[in-house]
């Protein structure tokens, strides 16, 4: 019942589409899983259930989506192309 909810099973990070966190750990340049995540300029999100749904804390606080630099965002592009 809550395998929507499980990245290890394919869920998003985050499940707003236009956030940089919406990835999954079977997306390239993405490790390990869990409920928290550090990206490499030093910035950390955990995600929480927001009513019927898992966002990370920036979109479930409405302080989000969050937003790559440059060189991440297409990086980003390109993995999951």
């Amino acid at each position: 019942m809550m395998a929507h909810t499980e990245i290890e099973r394919g869920a998003p990070f985050c499940d707003n589409p236009v956030c940089a966190l919406h990835v999954r750990v079977r997306d390239a340049m993405v490790e390990g899983g869990g409920n928290w995540l550090t990206l490499p300029d030093g910035r950390v999100f955990g995600r929480s259930r927001f009513g019927d749904t898992l966002l990370c804390d920036a979109c479930g606080t409405r302080r989000g989506p969050v937003r790559l630099g440059t060189a991440q965002e297409a990086n980003l592009r390109r993995a999951r192309q």
